[in-house]
């Protein structure tokens, strides 16, 4: 009898624990988003990521933004998702996606296919991917000069120097990539434009419209001491004062 019962606790317990997973708030928002509710379900993403922030989240988020062709809220949160997660390749995807939905296409000197190699390569892990890569170097250089002092062979011995001198050299170059991506996230200047803007030659309304930006164009703010104004870059040099209010940084 004591036998049955405590199976039968064990079987209620099990089913408690699957109806909270069920319904916890990523699980609600996933559910609310499958159903089409993509208002709602961008809602419930915004509350998560008040708790914490976290690529998928931001990914998760960007999708309910595309189904709702906000493209430029859409866009923010997939730069958001890849500054956490840049060698996710769905990420990468549905980025370069929404950049096609936008009305202005802006060139940058990633272009040059050096540059763009180096982008991509620098973006296949995280910093923390590329710190754990530069220890695990470190760590088999520590073993490759441990065993190079019981070794006889001439030959051998040249080659466990030679791998040893390049597992050096890793640790240093994960290291930089490592700190260049920990910048990135870092960084506060980068912004994603959310609604049509003139952009002006002076912080004011007053001031000439040299040309105007639409949703998602990608910018770096430049200058912040104005109150309600601040100066951006394109990605193709152009320079001008936007308000505030029209863009979001990343």
């Amino acid at each position: 009898m004591i036998k049955k019962k405590s199976v039968l606790f064990v079987v209620l317990w099990g089913i408690s624990l699957s109806l909270l997973w069920s319904q916890s708030p990523k699980c609600v928002a996933d559910s609310l988003y499958q159903k089409g509710k993509y208002p709602e379900a961008a809602q419930a993403y915004e509350h998560l990521l008040q708790e914490g922030e976290h690529a998928d989240l931001y990914y998760n988020l960007g999708n309910a933004y595309y189904r709702m062709n906000d493209i430029g809220r859409c866009i923010l949160n997939y730069e958001r998702a890849a500054l956490r997660d840049p060698g996710n390749s769905d990420i990468q995807f549905n980025l370069a996606l929404a950049r096609t939905k936008t009305i202005d296409k802006i060139g940058d000197d990633s272009s040059f296919f050096i540059i763009y190699w180096v982008h991509c390569w620098m973006n296949t892990f995280s910093a923390d991917g590329w710190a754990y890569l530069s220890l695990v170097c470190f760590f088999l250089a520590g073993i490759m000069l441990v065993v190079l002092r019981f070794l006889s062979s001439s030959l051998l011995g040249g080659i466990f120097r030679y791998v040893c001198v390049v597992l050096v050299i890793c640790v240093l170059l994960f290291n930089v990539f490592a700190w260049v991506q920990r910048n990135h996230l870092w960084d506060k200047t980068g912004a994603v434009i959310l609604k049509t803007t003139p952009v002006k030659s002076t912080p004011d309304n007053s001031g000439t419209t040299l040309f105007t930006l639409h949703p998602g164009v990608k910018v770096k703010v430049t200058d912040s001491s104005m109150k309600q104004w601040r100066e951006i870059t394109l990605p193709d040099g152009k320079k001008g004062w936007v308000e505030q209010s029209v863009f979001e940084l990343i």
